[in-house]
């Protein structure tokens, strides 16, 4: 008899992901704990788009590109 695999349950993948790791403050860590108990989701569906629009927000060229300011060497 030739074994069948199982169907698994949870949402489909979404592909492959980077995890990173934040230590925000106390304080901060039970806020977001606070809000996502009052929203009823998880710290990866909250903060994802989040972290997902700063990024998209960022002109990476324009970051790479920065000139340094002009400060006289002090002798």
């Amino acid at each position: 008899m030739a074994i069948q695999k199982l169907a698994q349950g949870g949402r489909p993948s979404k592909g492959p992901r980077h995890t990173f790791v934040v230590k925000p403050d106390l304080a901060r860590a039970e806020k977001l704990r606070a809000i996502m108990e009052v929203l009823g989701t998880n710290a990866v569906d909250y903060l994802t788009p989040l972290v997902a629009a700063h990024i998209d927000s960022i002109d990476l060229e324009e970051l790479r590109n920065q000139e340094t300011l002009p400060i006289p060497k002090a002798s």
